[in-house]
């Protein structure tokens, strides 16, 4: 949920403050009264498809977005003629230019967005195939140091007192000194440093 808060806040921030602001320069009243088919019809309508066709190609589609526009309209409407029919018509508008916009966003910049994806899952896979392999290299060298012991070696090793045997064991399959916790961190700090595996 705050991943997606803070995807949406610049968008909200911008969106509102357009919807809500700019018609108030065109109030009933004012000086640029007779102007306000600019605002609703072209500045608005502008606002949801360019915002929602940026975001999308940062993005990909989402069309939960496509109700930002349409809510901060409602704000919009307490000043300028409430739920008239005019008003809901551009409330639909609204939403279908947002919808228009996400499309548009995808079509013109979705193919280099899924490129980078593509490439990115790729990194993703190619590091964890190689946390994969070193977990593998270390445990085939352990196999091996274990059955490399002789069977006087294994007797002896068995006969030791346990005083003895902790300070002369050799590591096995079972007894194994690889620190794990501090290889996981090494890799979680590597994901972390790296920009490509920000999440926005």
């Amino acid at each position: 949920m705050n991943g997606l808060i803070k995807k949406y806040l610049p968008y909200v921030i911008i969106i509102f403050a357009v919807f809500v602001l700019i018609p108030l320069l065109f109030i009933e009243g004012s000086a640029l009264e007779k102007y306000s088919p600019v605002a609703f019809y072209f500045i608005l309508l502008t606002t949801s498809v360019v915002t929602s066709a940026v975001y999308c190609a940062k993005h990909g589609i989402d069309f939960l977005f496509t109700l930002i526009c349409p809510i901060a309209f409602m704000f919009t409407m307490i000043y300028s003629g409430g739920f008239r029919i005019t008003n809901l018509i551009l409330l639909f508008v609204y939403l279908v230019a947002g919808i228009f916009g996400q499309f548009l966003g995808d079509l013109a910049f979705g193919d280099e967005r899924r490129k980078k994806e593509k490439q990115e899952r790729a990194e993703q896979e190619k590091l964890m195939l190689r946390a994969k392999r070193r977990d593998e290299n270390e445990r085939r060298r352990m196999s091996h140091d274990s059955e490399r012991r002789t069977p006087a070696e294994r007797r002896e090793r068995q006969a030791a007192p346990p005083k003895e045997e902790a300070s002369s064991r050799k590591p096995s399959v079972d007894d194994d000194d690889f620190d794990y916790d501090k290889y996981m961190a090494d890799i979680d700090r590597m994901l972390e440093e790296d920009p490509r595996y920000k999440i926005d």
